[in-house]
């Protein structure tokens, strides 16, 4: 088209030639204007690739922001966790940290018991009713993760069902095994939230902080832990020993004294313990102590002290329990250990292991602890002397009928 106008501009109407040079610089201004607009294109291309870039730059820096505030908080609140030795209050802040740092809806701590064959739930917070307390391994989300040691991130339970242990309408969810590099898991962390996807990697790597943090103050709660029991357990029968039972008395008496409150105190000692040691060896002596100690852990209540006091002796102390009380625990005692089949006690002419039991108790027979230790052991002799296998209790003294 602009070769034709030009043509025709070239030759006039009588056939005279146009004047060149003004068509070249019509020619030129052309050019140049279709040189600029494509410029201003490019131009505004650029700005709106700008525009797109900052706009993404700036989400990120949002996203950068948001996870530096949890890294800091989640910083602030782990603090606590390394000068926490006791295992309930290691599991409220570990709750509280969870909640604070990832801003979830309901979240757990669930550690592996003694044995590892099995997760028991330590502490929750949101979870609905219905799900179990105690998992085992490979079973549900946390039996999964524990017996793996892999972080799992489900983002719709309808689809994987997280399984027992968290009766879950619907939504995401995060479990994480609680433990350091290298080592191996004691327990498990797990989060859930109401949102199907709502979880981010991000989220499951900043869980995984938390549970390396909440692992290496576990592991030294529960060395602590296992510390104090050997402090305070009999190495053989693994019943309380002579000193925490002392500690757990003096406790127990100023509760009383204080409250008005009864106990009582059963001591116990196997009948000719040294004949059946004599007779079948000190090993099945050993067994035959271990026996009594789970004997006696039957029978008695939670609540209650058992000791080993020493040799083939035990001492229990039993809380807000009278003498009439405490006669019939003694007699469970009594008959449970007669009739237990301790090796070489069955078959004609053997007699089976017995025990006696002498009784006192607060404050009928006396006011103190010592003095009370000393009244369940003289009942004890007593009742020796009347030839064993028997319950004895010393009479009340004047001042207390």
């Amino acid at each position: 088209m602009i070769q034709s106008e030009t043509m025709e501009s070239a030759v006039g109407g009588e056939g005279r030639p146009a004047q060149a040079p003004a068509v070249r610089q019509r020619l030129r201004d052309l050019e140049a204007a279709l040189q600029s607009q494509a410029q201003t294109l490019r131009a505004l291309e650029r700005i709106e690739s700008l525009q797109d870039r900052t706009q993404a730059l700036e989400a990120e820096n949002r996203s950068l922001k948001a996870q530096v505030g949890q890294l800091h908080t989640f910083l602030r609140l782990s603090q606590p966790l390394a000068g926490t030795l006791n295992l309930e209050e290691l599991a409220r802040l570990t709750l509280h940290l969870i909640g604070r740092t990832l801003g979830v809806d309901a979240y757990a701590v669930w550690l592996l018991e003694e044995g590892g064959e099995a997760l028991s739930l330590q502490a929750a917070f949101g979870l609905p009713p219905g799900g179990s307390s105690r998992l085992r391994l490979g079973e549900g989300l946390p039996g999964l993760v524990a017996q793996t040691g892999q972080a799992l991130l489900v983002p719709d339970v309808t689809r994987e069902p997280p399984g027992p242990g968290a009766a879950l309408p619907g939504g995401a969810a995060l479990a994480v095994p609680l433990r350091r590099p290298g080592q191996p898991a004691l327990g498990v962390l797990t989060a859930y939230t109401p949102e199907r996807d709502g979880f981010t990697l991000p989220q499951l790597d900043l869980l995984q902080a938390v549970a390396q943090q909440v692992a290496a103050a576990l592991e030294s709660a529960q060395l602590y832990q296992r510390s104090q029991e050997r402090a305070t357990r009999d190495d053989l029968t693994g019943l309380f020993n002579r000193r925490h039972f002392f500690e757990q008395l003096e406790q127990e008496l100023q509760r009383a004294r204080r409250y008005r409150r009864v106990f009582a105190l059963l001591l116990l000692d196997l009948d000719d313990f040294k004949g059946y040691n004599d007779t079948h060896g000190h090993l099945q002596g050993d067994a035959a102590l271990q026996a009594v100690g789970r004997l006696l852990l039957a029978s008695t209540r939670r609540a209650d002290i058992v000791a080993r006091f020493g040799g083939e002796e035990f001492v229990i102390l039993l809380p807000e329990i009278t003498a009439a009380g405490a006669t019939v625990v003694a007699e469970k005692i009594r008959t449970a250990v007669a009739g237990y089949p301790f090796p070489g006690t069955a078959g004609a002419g053997r007699h089976p292991l017995t025990v006696t039991v002498g009784l006192a108790a607060y404050p009928t027979h006396a006011a103190d602890g010592l003095e009370l230790v000393d009244c369940a052991d003289r009942a004890m002799y007593l009742g020796k002397q009347q030839g064993g296998n028997r319950v004895s209790a010393l009479p009340a003294p004047a001042s207390a009928t």
